[in-house]
């Protein structure tokens, strides 16, 4: 027996790779997985943005806000300031109208007193002189002088302590009209005080509202720095994974083994061949032709043990009558690593190997896509 030559044989083989057909299905989603991953986290990256955005601008309105805030503020503490100065004033006013009343009361009290002490005084001469009567003409004038003299300086006197009521009562009226502007001055100073701290609430709310957006903002900027993160190591992926589309390696394959072909590819032969064989020295190592996943290990009636291997975009590899195969099915392997140790291949009549290459489930010439040479 030269060559695996068995219609079939062949037809159990695409039978394998039939039934394969979903595991290679799911592998070759990965990069479309991966390009869906990525949008999905542009979407995300997207919102964020667009959440950010509406952070800034609610920001911006209430930094816009608690300006004009910041501006009642200042207005209402310049209001209290001058309000607080007249009320100063006026206070002071009051200390000096008070102060000027108790002066003119001490003042009328003298003069009250220096009268009755005049009183006291005269008034004893006036009731001798009565007494004594009108001597003569001279005596009768001088008694008159005298009462005309005590009449003129009592009225005098009363004059000075009327004059004291009526400035007492003047002052005590302005006292009162100090009195109640102070008392005005004090409740419009309360009412501004409590403005004044219904303004510093706002603004200790607004500044906890700006405080709460910068917060959120920060989380999001972290959450973007994580998504842009991941997209930049997911297009890395995708970008390995491009540059390891086997479609594109046309002519570039690495040689499964080094050796001499024994059977060449010939599906329309007779016996056809759907592969290549290469004889090869005892222990030669058997390597992937490209980047892949393993999805078969097993034994192949008339192929001895065979590795398959799934490149993704519907293409396989076929390794046969391997003597060592230990990758287990599910393993990735990268361009150029071993996956076994070749075997006795009859068609070699010692040690080789046999390689397929297929595309669709469909047998396509190795020698197009390995590396000349």
């Amino acid at each position: 027996m030269n060559r695996p030559s068995s219609r079939p044989t062949l037809r159990f083989f695409a039978i394998i790779l039939l039934l394969l057909g979903g595991i290679a299905f799911t592998a070759s989603l990965g990069l479309a997985s991966l390009e869906e991953e990525m949008a999905a986290k542009n979407k995300q990256l997207a919102e964020r943005k667009k959440a950010i955005q509406s952070l800034t601008d609610k920001e911006r309105s209430l930094h816009k806000d608690l300006a004009k805030l910041e501006g009642s503020v200042k207005q209402a503490a310049a209001s209290l300031q001058k309000l607080e100065d007249e009320l100063d004033a006026l206070k002071k006013e009051q200390a000096e109208g008070a102060k000027r009343l108790d002066e003119l009361l001490a003042e009328r009290e003298k003069t009250t007193g220096r009268l009755q002490e005049l009183m006291q005084t005269l008034w004893p001469i006036y009731l001798t002189a009565k007494e004594e009567g009108f001597a003569s003409v001279e005596q009768w004038g001088e008694a008159n002088r005298r009462e005309t003299w005590l009449t003129a300086l009592y009225r005098e006197a009363q004059s000075l302590r009327e004059d004291i009521e009526r400035q007492s009562q003047i002052m005590a009226d302005q006292q009162s009209v100090l009195d109640q502007n102070a008392a005005r001055a004090e409740a419009k100073l309360d009412k501004i005080k409590a403005s004044r701290a219904e303004l510093e609430k706002k603004r200790t709310q607004f500044e906890h509202q700006i405080a709460q957006v910068r917060v959120k903002k920060k989380e999001s900027e972290k959450e973007i720095q994580g998504l842009m993160g991941s997209i930049a190591g997911l297009r890395h992926k995708i970008s390995l994974q491009s540059s390891k589309k086997i479609s594109k390696l046309q002519g570039k394959l690495t040689w499964p083994a080094k050796g001499k072909r024994v059977v060449s590819y010939a599906p329309d032969g007779n016996p056809p061949s759907n592969g290549i064989g290469l004889s090869l020295s005892a222990g030669t190592p058997v390597r992937s032709v490209s980047w892949g996943k393993v999805v078969h290990n097993d034994q192949l009636r008339g192929f001895g043990q065979v590795v398959i291997v799934f490149h993704g975009e519907d293409y396989y590899s076929l390794y046969a009558f391997l003597s060592e195969a230990p990758l287990p099915v599910g393993r990735e392997v990268e361009r150029g690593q071993q996956i076994g140790v070749c075997g006795f291949y009859p068609a070699a009549k010692g040690e080789g190997l046999y390689f397929e290459l297929r595309y669709r489930q469909k047998v396509i010439n190795p020698l197009k896509w390995l590396q000349s040479g």
